[in-house]
């Protein structure tokens, strides 16, 4: 290895090394109460339907970034994996679907309440065309 890739490589490790130790340094400010996104939080773990024109769905909860994701995964049989990122913002939740068909909807929860939490789309990106088939709400009910 020349000179000049070596001096690269230590430049290179000393600024990793200088982020590292910035990032674990940083002290978060802890995740606002959102009462909606709270609700949807209890949604973690694994969960299995069976949906009327679709056969079964398998449904797997996890949180990530210290909290302040819920990360959905869907898997339908004989079909691509979907998944979908909800957060809270304000006191709002939207979230992004990156669906099998290729586009993203953006929702905003547009109602909430102690039983239900409504998504309603408020922009998709990479939508073919108007007509292409696309989510533009997801309801989701709570039951005791």
């Amino acid at each position: 290895m020349d000179k000049k890739a070596m001096k690269m490589k230590k430049a290179f490790a000393v600024i990793f090394l200088v982020a590292v130790a910035a990032v674990a340094g940083e002290h978060h400010s802890p995740l606002k109460s959102n009462a909606a996104f709270d609700k949807m939080t209890s949604l973690v773990g694994d969960w299995k339907a069976e949906i009327p024109n679709m056969g079964p769905v398998t449904a797997t909860y996890s949180m990530h970034s210290d909290g302040s994701a819920l990360l959905e995964e869907l898997k339908m049989e004989g079909e691509p994996s979907m998944i979908t990122v909800y957060y809270p913002a304000g006191n709002d939740i939207v979230m992004t679907h990156y669906c099998s068909g290729h586009n993203q909807p953006h929702m905003k929860a547009s109602g909430a309440d102690a039983q239900s939490v409504k998504f309603t789309a408020t922009s998709i990106e990479n939508l073919p065309a108007k007509t292409a088939d696309h989510m533009n709400g997801v309801e989701f009910s709570f039951r005791d």
